[in-house]
């Protein structure tokens, strides 16, 4: 499958990659739309956003939108809770204390033709 990652700044490069595995309670996901927000600007110009660089090549994209199996459309929401800390197990995922983000390292984005 195709995949767009950023090495470094201004470092856009197109790459072929398997389709990736789902995991446990993951499923595999077609990319159908994504979005360019002001975070991929960043991330593009400047190879990262704060403290965070780009240190391996990153699939950028968090806003984005998929059909599923069933070919249902649906947007997906790019943050990633790990659902065993105290704050997921309460029902509080958005205070996770291991949460990752689709599209900012080290977790890759949308930016590809599936993703799991």
């Amino acid at each position: 499958m195709k995949v767009l990652r950023l090495h470094g700044p201004s470092d856009l490069r197109l790459h072929e990659e398997p389709v990736p595995s789902p995991g446990p309670g993951e499923v595999l996901l077609r990319v159908t739309a994504v979005g360019v927000c002001g975070s991929d600007i960043h991330w593009y110009n400047d190879g990262g956003i704060g403290d965070a660089r780009v240190e391996n090549p990153l699939v950028l994209g968090h806003e984005f939108a998929v059909l599923t199996e069933d070919n249902i459309r649906a947007a997906v929401d790019p943050a990633i809770p790990c659902s065993e800390c105290e704050y997921c197990k309460r029902g509080d995922p958005n205070y996770c204390e291991r949460l990752k983000f689709a599209g900012h390292v080290p977790q890759d984005g949308a930016l590809r033709q599936q993703v799991a």
